[in-house]
């Protein structure tokens, strides 16, 4: 297990450069089994086993009282943002193992202190569409369901599905933390992008959940859950509008980045390609748009950083921006895809992958069009939509 010690902001800023560095040392090896990845429809194991042991997995937001490193969102972007350049799949998993270690830092104290018993490495996998049919009985929930989607659920121990409570009033969705063994997986993870996810269907069937392990969807949605209580830092009280789609804008950027180096490099071999306009124009729009997409993440990263409390009308700003960002990446590699001829088509080529992947990404419910609208209704006066929870 990996081990780290901070004592000033000063070792929490070497920290945060030593973590990028180890996630751009591992890509090379993470970037030879691209393939292999996609192939196996999940993550290698080893891939998984280099990341956490060089102290990039769930750790990195994990709380300093459990052996945690209790850093910013800036890491968990920045080290997935590397990891992208080598392999989509592998910096999604990778990311959604700190963000899904953050998601505990919400819950109670008593379901903290189980999944960190060990330390704070464990990986946990989620699904948080409310698919489970729920219970109530003594001392908590009993929970049947399917929840699909779980991303990297093959190298995970505790997972977090959701279900709706009807306790009198319009149900509302809670999210239930299952330990291992409480669980099975169906293998059912069969896509056209980002085959390398695992993102399989975890089945719940008839699993007793005690009530300390439950969180309400809303808690988490304003950053205000039970776990502040023991969780003091600034991490646990941030809105799910500013963590959500920057989980999935690290492994986006990277894949977009990559796909403009390889493009520039394999376009400077072809004097007829580099001499076209269009090629020249498209290079040129595409630097751009990865500048300013850049720009715009590292501008909400600096705020969030700075401000004590986001309102709703910052939470509006923060969605519209990951939309706008997005929708640039997937717009960058679609141009330079356009250009890459027949040869971008074959599977050897990684244009084809990265043009798959950034197209599945970008369909995640992080940047649905809802995002703009909640800006819109709030500039045109009208008042937040409730039907729009996920802000």
């Amino acid at each position: 297990m990996v081990v780290t010690d901070m004592d000033s902001a000063a070792d929490t800023a070497t920290l945060h450069a030593t973590l990028v560095e180890r996630a751009r040392a591992l890509t090379p090896r993470i970037r030879e089994r691209a393939a292999h990845t996609e192939a196996l429809r999940a993550v290698p194991h080893e891939s998984i086993d280099e990341i956490v042991a060089a102290g990039l997995g769930g750790r990195i937001l994990a709380p300093r009282r459990f052996g945690g490193d209790e850093l910013s969102l800036d890491t968990m972007y920045e080290v997935s943002l590397e990891l992208g350049r080598a392999c989509a799949s592998t910096a999604w998993c990778a990311a959604l193992l700190p963000h899904d270690a953050h998601m505990v830092g919400f819950f109670p104290q008593a379901a903290q202190e189980a999944v960190w018993m060990d330390g704070p490495d464990a990986c946990i996998a989620a699904s948080l569409a409310p698919a489970a049919t729920v219970q109530k009985v003594d001392g908590g929930y009993r929970l049947t369901g399917r929840h699909g989607f779980a991303s990297g659920v093959d190298h995970a121990s505790w997972v977090i599905v959701s279900g709706l409570i009807k306790d009198g009033g319009r149900p509302a969705n809670h999210h239930f933390l299952v330990k291992p063994g409480d669980y099975t997986v169906d293998d059912d993870w069969f896509a056209a992008g980002m085959r390398g996810t695992g993102s399989k269907t975890i089945v719940i069937d008839d699993v007793f959940v005690p009530e300390g392990f439950v969180l309400a969807a809303a808690a988490l949605v304003a950053g205000d859950g039970p776990g502040r209580e023991v969780n003091h830092g600034p991490l646990y009280r941030q809105p799910l509008a500013l963590h959500a789609g920057l989980t999935f804008l690290g492994p986006m950027m990277g894949t977009a980045l990559d796909a403009y180096d390889y493009f520039v490099e394999w376009a400077r071999g072809r004097a007829q390609t580099a001499g076209s306009e269009i090629v020249q124009e498209a290079v040129a729009r595409t630097a751009a748009d990865l500048e300013l997409a850049q720009l715009s993440v590292r501008r909400i990263l600096a705020a969030a950083r700075t401000s004590g409390s986001l309102e709703l009308a910052d939470r509006a700003e923060i969605l519209r921006d990951y939309n706008r960002v997005a929708e640039l990446l997937t717009e960058s590699v679609d141009r330079l895809f356009g250009l890459s001829g027949t040869s971008g088509f074959k599977e050897t080529s990684p244009m084809q992958q990265k043009w798959r992947d950034i197209h599945m990404m970008a369909s995640h419910v992080s940047f649905t069009r809802a995002n703009f609208q909640h800006y819109g209704r709030m500039v045109l006066g009208l008042e937040r939509d409730p039907k729009l929870v996920v802000f």
